[in-house]
């Protein structure tokens, strides 16, 4: 499922997720996430984009994880899945963009 919804992420000490929140529900990071750069669609974001002002225009910080509905109250919520989040080292928002439950 294709979300894109503000998150709140915790981060070890290397700046890997290791748990978050998304819609008032915990969840814990299962395994070791896979990080990798993906092109950002700028193009959908803003309508120009002034010359050198930095990588962080075109590329964008993803993350790749399985985690697990840690909290007992939300019996509605998945019990967890896959989860997709992009991270904006800039103003270090964490964003969710994919789920597959």
């Amino acid at each position: 499922m294709r979300v894109d919804e503000a998150v709140f992420v915790a981060t070890n000490q290397g700046g890997e997720p290791i748990g978050f929140n998304w819609r008032g529900i915990a969840y814990l990071v299962k395994s070791r996430p896979v990080r990798w750069f993906a092109r950002r669609e700028w193009w959908v974001e803003a309508s120009r984009v002034h010359r050198g002002i930095g990588a962080g225009v075109v590329e964008v910080e993803m993350w790749r994880l399985q985690a697990k509905n840690v909290d007992p109250q939300a019996a509605s919520a998945s019990s967890g899945g896959q989860f997709e989040l992009i991270h904006s080292a800039d103003d270090n928002v964490w964003r969710l963009v994919h789920v597959w439950q």
